[in-house]
């Protein structure tokens, strides 16, 4: 009987040695804090590793045109501007004219030029009625500006050689219109000159005395 005993005693010993290194291998392969328990389904559930999401950084879109530079100054017209950099002023007389460089495969390019007479008493907006009698018939834009103090109006799609963007002002009792060429136009390269034109002469304008003389 008391061999008995003793089997019995030694055969539960070697029960509970086996068992823990199982349990241990277990306990050493997934910790606690991986693992999930999914409430439809009684088994734990190791998450996999989400990829982080990648960043995209924005690159900033070049533009063709050059940045204001230079500036066309006269004391004996009464007025002063800048326009692009690499744009060339022609001069004749006491006419103004900045022309665009050449694009490739056009002969069509961007052009201002300006014209001054006498506003025989007239305002830029009795002007400007007047102007858009010869555009009847056509969708011309209309809008007014600020030139250095001067309220002045601008109309848009104007008749050409090119359709113009035309810009009416009265100084002094003088007519300055600041024409701009080509406006409207399936161009997209000549249009885009004429829009930096337009931008820099309009947003520099100034009236004498001005910093710099011819």
């Amino acid at each position: 009987m008391k061999n008995y005993f003793l089997a019995i005693a030694m055969l539960a010993f070697f029960l509970s040695a086996c068992g823990t290194p199982a349990t241990r291998t277990l306990e050493q392969t997934i910790s606690p804090a991986d693992v999930i328990m999914s409430t439809n389904t009684p088994f734990p559930v190791i998450p996999t590793e989400t990829p982080s999401l990648q960043v995209l950084e924005s690159t900033p879109i070049q533009t063709s045109v050059n940045n204001t530079a230079q500036l066309f100054s006269s004391d004996r017209l009464g007025l002063c501007f800048s326009y692009p950099q690499g744009y060339t002023h022609l001069p004749e007389n006491d006419s103004v004219e900045i022309v665009a460089p050449d694009i490739t495969g056009s002969d069509v390019k961007g052009l201002f030029w300006l014209e001054i007479s006498d506003s025989y008493n007239r305002t830029a907006e009795k002007i400007a009625d007047q102007e858009m009698t010869y555009a009847a018939g056509l969708d011309v834009g209309r809008w007014t500006i600020m030139l250095d103090g001067e309220q002045a109006v601008v109309l848009d799609g104007m008749p050409g050689q090119d359709f113009q963007r035309r810009v009416y002002v009265v100084h002094q009792q003088t007519l300055y219109v600041l024409a701009f060429m080509p406006t409207r136009s399936e161009n997209k390269a000549a249009g885009d000159q004429m829009e930096a034109l337009y931008a820099a002469v309009t947003n520099s304008w100034s009236w004498s005395p001005c910093p710099a003389s011819e």
